[in-house]
Formats: structure tokens, C-alpha cells, sequence
């Protein structure tokens, strides 16, 4: 199971909310709070409505449209969010005089690679990212997240190595930084986590995804889906230890909480039934686990391979 959703998801690389986050007055502050309350339906109308103005600037027309790429990609509608990247990076992209802006929409079409597998890919533009963050200055929260979740794509693939190196990067930025929010330390205590696992440290791993899930709660309810998905990884880290039974409990409850906050079609769901069906295999319900994780394994595979293959050309320059 892709662990990168959660880096993604959960901090969305520096989200697009942290764009104009520092401007109460901006016109675009409100997609902020409604990207922060996972409120999905009503960021699009709201970013739609903004966009239908005449006298928006530019840089707040990007800025819109970066957060409705986040809205499609966290609705797993991974072309258009693609395409709403593209939008935002070209309008950017035009007077150059916008680093943190591009920088931020980059890493978040980063993230959308690196969820539909195209790891590669998601790995340059992440890489990209982090030079035009150094280049702005100052913001070492944010190349914070962004090597963290090189790191995650690193334990993905588990090249431990790699994912140790991203890591530490991660770390020195973060001690730099007076900015990182609970999320981003969910996000981190996260991946901490998953590089335990691959070490084999399988108590470590357990007792990181729940200091994950505790900094996550301080920002978020259990319904919000990126708290859901961390009982995911924390069913999957008890499952590891042997313990059958927090281990169905925790995936039971993230699965339950993923299908209301995020969609039965997205692809924390999908990952999270694919983690049920380990846990159902272990407690011996072998037939039933089996047509689960052939379900869920065609309706993934269907969920992003329309998206394989998009590549952005803004983001490889």
C-alpha cells in the first residue's frame, strides 16, 4: 500500500492554503480554511466563483486554481487536477516574479505523481521544488515537508538508504523552522514510522503512527481523511507486531471513517481496503480477503491509470 498518501494528503507538500495563509485579507483566504476542513464540494464552488471575477489578480487566479487541483486530487480525479496544476503553473510561470507560488503548485503536482505511482517523475519535480524554495529563502518549513516526503517515496520503494538521507534533510529544515504545524509533525512522526518498519523495529513503528495519529487529532477530527488514513497505517504497523485484533479494529475504523470523509472511489479507501483484506487474510477469513483485495486492486488500478502517463511539462523544466 502506497504510504506516500499520506505525505501527500496529509500536509499536501506545504498545501496551496499555506500560499496565502499569512493574508486575511487576501480574496482567496477562505479556500484556506475550507482545504483545512477537507469541506471539498464547497472549495470548489467558492474556488469557481472567485475565478468568475474579473478583477481577480493573476497570482490569486493561480493560486485558485492550485487549490482546485487539490480539491480533484483529493476527490481522485487525478486528470483534472493535472490539468488545474497546469493551469496554475503557466499562469505563474508568465512574469517569474512568483518563486514560493510556483515552488508551492510544483510540489503539489509532485505529490499527484507520486500517488499515482509515477515515482520518477514525482521525485524531480519534488527535487525541483525544493531549489526554487532555496531560492525564494527562508523557508525551511516548507522544504521541511517536501524532503520528508522524498523520504516517503524513498521507504515506498523501500530504499531505506534514500529514505534515511530525505530524512535527515527533512529534519535539519524542520529545527531551522518555527512554522511547522501539528500536521507537518504528523507527517513527519509518519514517515519516521514507516522508515522503523522497513528497519524492522516493529515497536517503533507502532508507538510513531500513534504519536502521528495524536498530533494529527490536534488539528483535525477522526473524521477528516487524513486522520482516517493514519488508523490505516496504524492497523497495518499492529498487524506487523501479531496483533490481529487492534490491527482489524484500527483498519476497520480508518476504512469506516475514509468511505464518509473521502469517497468509496478514493484511493485512501481503495488502500484502505487493501490493508482490511491483509488483516482479514491473518485473521483466517481467506475467501472473504481475497475478493476484497481483487476489488479493490481493479478499482485502484482503474482510479489511476487514467492519470499515468500525464506529464507536466512546467513541472520537468
Amino acid at each position: 500500500m502506497r504510504r506516500i498518501l499520506i505525505c501527500m494528503l496529509l500536509t499536501l507538500i506545504c498545501p496551496a492554503a499555506r500560499v496565502s495563509a499569512e493574508d486575511d485579507n487576501s480574496a482567496v483566504f477562505p479556500l484556506s480554511e475550507l482545504s483545512r476542513h477537507n469541506e471539498i464540494p464547497q472549495l470548489i464552488q467558492t474556488a469557481n466563483s472567485l475565478l468568475a471575477k474579473e478583477t481577480l489578480p493573476p497570482i490569486e487566479q493561480a493560486i485558485v486554481l492550485t487549490y482546485l487541483g487539490h480539491a480533484y486530487q483529493q476527490r481522485g480525479d487525478f486528470h483534472s487536477a493535472t490539468a488545474y496544476y497546469e493551469k496554475a503553473l503557466a499562469i505563474i510561470d508568465r512574469d517569474g516574479l512568483h518563486p514560493f507560488e510556483y515552488a508551492t503548485t510544483l510540489s503539489s503536482l509532485g505529490t499527484l505523481y507520486a500517488e499515482t505511482g509515477q515515482f520518477d517523475t514525482a521525485k524531480h519535480v519534488l527535487h525541483r521544488s525544493v531549489h526554487l524554495f532555496e531560492q525564494a529563502g527562508g523557508h525551511h518549513a516548507e522544504i521541511a515537508i517536501v524532503w520528508n516526503d522524498l523520504a516517503t517515496i524513498a521507504a515506498d520503494r523501500h530504499s531505506i538508504r534514500e529514505a534515511r538521507k530525505c530524512m535527515a534533510h527533512a529534519i535539519a529544515e524542520s529545527q531551522l523552522s518555527d512554522k511547522l504545524t501539528s500536521d507537518d509533525l504528523s507527517s513527519i512522526a509518519a514517515t519516521q514510522a514507516s522508515i522503523a518498519e522497513l528497519d524492522g523495529d516493529r515497536r517503533s513503528a507502532v508507538s510513531g503512527y500513534q504519536r502521528s495519529l495524536t498530533l494529527s487529532k490536534l488539528s483535525h477530527e477522526d473524521g477528516h481523511p487524513e486522520t482516517a488514513w493514519l488508523y490505516v497505517l496504524l492497523g497495518e504497523a499492529f498487524l506487523k507486531t501479531g496483533n490481529i485484533a487492534e490491527a482489524r479494529e484500527n483498519i476497520s475504523r480508518g476504512l469506516s471513517l475514509l468511505e464518509v470523509g473521502a469517497g468509496r472511489q478514493s484511493s485512501r479507501f481503495l488502500g484502505a481496503e487493501l490493508a482490511y483484506a491483509k488483516a482479514l487474510d491473518a485473521s483466517g477469513a481467506h475467501d472473504e480477503a481475497s475478493t476484497l483485495r481483487k476489488e479493490a486492486e481493479a478499482n485502484l488500478k482503474r482510479a489511476t491509470q487514467a492519470a499515468q502517463g500525464e506529464v507536466s511539462l512546467s513541472g520537468l523544466r
